[in-house]
């Protein structure tokens, strides 16, 4: 049971003990079985708690296995276990205060955000990264929207990530990007992913802490949409340089700017720039350019709250069509190229003339 104590349920972020989730230990011969009440069904870090529980047990002396099944609390034990937390945290509130995470060997992160969802967080965060992959940096994506998760889809990457001593081991793109995605880890990517804000929340810190980077220029996390848990997460527990909002030309975009640069403005999180995508497309047989979604209006919507404005990114069929495909790292297009040149001059420059990492660009 000392040992057992060791162990933190990643949810809640106590020991199993102290939780009351030890169920049964059955000792004998030098085998041990242990069952575990999980505070969720099908809790999606079951793995993860029944690896750590194997690892504590399996230390001991005179322990030649170790069996973890697992089972779920009642309503009863799961309401008993909430009036215990709350009486346990009301009486230390600095017990659940978020602190920043470590920034590992990485220069600089750069949140990709958006206070509505379909905007293409995702087509826009994988564009970067392929962007800066080019100019030779080495750089990584997490793909934080763990409810919507497309990062590996657009990449191409279907393979399960390594677990290795040092932490998991991301999946790398044709072009060397290191990516992450919560789709990666599931046994069915097509499982829907109902969780709770709070098991969202810890996956997410997860997804950075526990995955090995190596060194990294910059990590690009796209985030999901809105202002809820899941991008708070991020902003309060990920040590992040900055966030790019991206926005549509509908008229709802300079409320949905609004809410993502208030936000961001709220937690201390500079803006770097806004993208506007989907601003336009031009017909393929006439050339002419078509506002689908009506008139852009992402440079009013940077300059009314004094953010750069990174440029214009058009509702191009072949984004679509290669991030099906996980060709996305090949898109080229000379609206894009000016975003790029944007995102050069002035959201490098200002992170890169800042840093306290002396990189230098892969040769």
């Amino acid at each position: 049971m000392e040992a057992l104590s060791t162990v933190i349920d990643p949810e809640i972020g106590l020991n199993i003990v102290e939780l009351g989730m030890v169920k049964d230990v059955k000792i004998g011969d030098g085998k041990v079985r242990i069952l575990i009440a999980l505070t969720v069904p099908s809790c999606p870090l079951a793995n993860t708690l029944k690896r750590d529980v194997e690892r504590a047990v399996g230390n001991l002396d005179g322990v030649r296995s170790v069996a973890v099944e697992t089972t779920s609390m009642s309503q009863e034990e799961l309401n008993n276990l909430k009036l215990r937390l709350q009486e346990k945290f009301s009486k230390r509130p600095s017990a659940i205060a978020m602190e920043k995470m470590d920034k590992k060997n990485i220069a600089h992160i750069i949140a990709v955000v958006s206070g509505k969802g379909g905007v293409g967080k995702s087509s826009v965060s994988a564009l970067l990264a392929s962007e800066l992959r080019r100019m030779g940096y080495e750089v990584g994506v997490l793909d934080a929207d763990v409810t919507g998760p497309s990062i590996a889809k657009i990449f191409n990457l279907t393979e399960k990530p390594r677990i290795e001593e040092r932490g998991v081991i991301p999946l790398t793109t044709k072009s060397g990007i290191k990516a992450i995605s919560i789709n990666l880890l599931l046994d069915n990517p097509e499982r829907a992913v109902i969780w709770r804000g709070p098991i969202v929340s810890n996956v997410i810190k997860q997804l950075y802490s526990e995955v090995d980077w190596g060194d990294l220029h910059f990590l690009i996390i796209d985030l999901p949409p809105g202002t809820s848990d899941a991008p708070l997460t991020v902003y309060q527990s990920i040590p992040i340089d900055g966030a790019i909002v991206v926005s549509t030309p509908q008229d709802l975009a300079l409320m949905i700017v609004a809410k993502a640069v208030n936000m961001a403005k709220a937690v201390n999180v500079p803006v770097l720039g806004l993208i506007e995508n989907m601003g336009y497309l031009i017909c393929p047989h006439c050339g002419h350019k078509i506002n689908l979604f009506g008139e852009p209006k992402g440079e009013e919507a940077a300059r009314r709250f004094n953010i750069p404005f990174l440029g214009v990114i058009p509702l191009d069929p072949k984004i679509a069509e290669m991030a099906d495909s996980g060709l996305i790292e090949d898109y080229r297009s000379q609206a894009f190229a000016e975003v790029a040149t944007n995102f050069k001059n002035i959201v490098l420059k200002r992170l890169v003339d800042t840093s306290p990492i002396g990189w230098r660009r892969i040769s």
